[in-house]
């Protein structure tokens, strides 16, 4: 369901209130509406103003201090701060704490006027968290109200990694406190977490695994039919009748799409589809969405350097791999389409229309094309 879809004719009962801010203000402020604490390591809190962020030291504190609170609470660190907090991250999983995890770029990695990829994602899907990608501002206000539902149904924290543009740009709609209310309810805290030792938790873990995409998907449809901000764990854009996709996760889905449109206009039959939820993956609502295309373009802002391909590349593989042997609930295919694996190792700008052109013409090569792309990285495409 894409962003601009409403649910019937119905006006949104919660539009929201304006906020003129930056992208990381707004999710800060969005944050205030929804939790009493808000942790943030230093590089982040200590240019904001928000009375309810409190600064900790590192990423790992912040996540522990918001598991410990009790309270509905969340975290907001820096992109750099991911690899150090992810036994953090883990322990709150199998506490079954409903924290929510904000990851947002606040400078790292720069270098020469380059900045590395997104690979902190790579390891946060194998962690126990939900998982979360958003593109803009106003995208992530209502991804943030989805994962505290989300996490508080499942039991399950959430991640949520903005990758869109953090200055001030359209104004945001923050949830009003009535929003909050009728969405959220009260806190219900980790009433049901798994007791006994790391052997019993370990085995109560897949059951609570199984609730996560109930929870994602209802929270998602809810904040829909709320506010008339269609929120989905795909994005879908002109798929129905394409030829060729481009699957793209993050930042990369604004220029992918942008790309698609403007291909349309030539004759060229292009679509493309934005991966919002990473973890869990929707594997059979992938395969339907480009179960009909003549190739595909999976664009992740990533590279790790000894994997086959990017870790989503890899799951739409599988996902069409199940498709193709009749896996219960997915739909049947007679073939898995070329699928090639753009990834971005550094980044001197944010991905943009050359970019995804560059690697949509890996396709030209049919049933020869490599099926990975490696740009921004020394001897490969860019």
């Amino acid at each position: 369901m894409a962003p601009s879809e409403r649910h019937g004719d119905a006006p949104p009962r919660y539009p929201g209130t304006e906020c003129k801010a930056d992208a990381i203000q707004a999710l800060i402020r969005a944050e205030a509406a929804v939790c009493e604490t808000i942790f943030a390591t230093e590089s982040v809190a200590s240019p904001r103003s928000e009375p309810r962020l409190r600064s900790v030291g590192t990423a790992s504190d912040a996540i522990r201090g918001a598991v410990l609170d009790g309270k509905r609470a969340s975290v907001v660190i820096g992109a750099e701060d991911v690899l150090r907090s992810l036994d953090a991250l883990a322990e709150a999983a199998m506490a079954r704490a409903p924290i929510v995890v904000h990851v947002v770029t606040s400078g790292h990695g720069t270098r020469a006027g380059r900045t590395v990829g997104r690979d902190e994602l790579a390891p946060a899907l194998d962690v126990g968290a939900g998982v979360l990608v958003t593109w803009s501002a106003q995208d992530a206000v209502d991804a943030a109200l989805v994962a505290h539902r989300a996490a508080e149904d499942s039991e399950t924290p959430f991640l949520h990694v903005f990758d869109g543009p953090t200055g001030a740009g359209a104004p945001v709609l923050l949830p009003d406190p009535a929003l909050v209310t009728h969405f959220l309810g009260p806190h219900r805290g980790a009433g049901g977490r798994a007791a006994g030792g790391e052997l019993e938790r370990k085995q109560a873990e897949r059951s609570y695994a199984s609730r996560v995409p109930f929870a994602l998907g209802s929270a998602m449809r809810e904040i829909g039919e709320l506010t008339g901000r269609g929120v989905a764990p795909i994005e879908r854009h002109d798929t129905l009748d394409a030829e060729e996709i481009l699957v793209a996760v993050g930042a990369a889905f604004r220029p992918a799409r942008e790309l698609a449109s403007s291909l349309r206009r030539e004759g060229r039959r292009v679509g493309a589809l934005g991966l919002r939820s990473l973890r869990p993956f929707f594997a059979a609502d992938a395969v339907k969405a480009v179960a009909r295309a003549r190739a595909i373009v999976v664009l992740e802002p990533l590279d790790v350097a000894l994997a086959p391909s990017g870790p989503m590349a890899a799951s739409l593989k599988a996902a069409f791999a199940d498709a193709l042997t009749w896996a219960p609930g997915f739909p049947g295919v007679g073939r898995i389409p070329p699928i090639v694996s753009a990834l971005f190792a550094t980044l001197a700008e944010p991905i943009d229309q050359a970019d995804v052109r560059a690697a949509l013409d890996e396709l030209g090569a049919g049933d020869r094309a490599r099926r990975v792309v490696v740009f921004g990285s020394d001897g490969q495409a860019g």
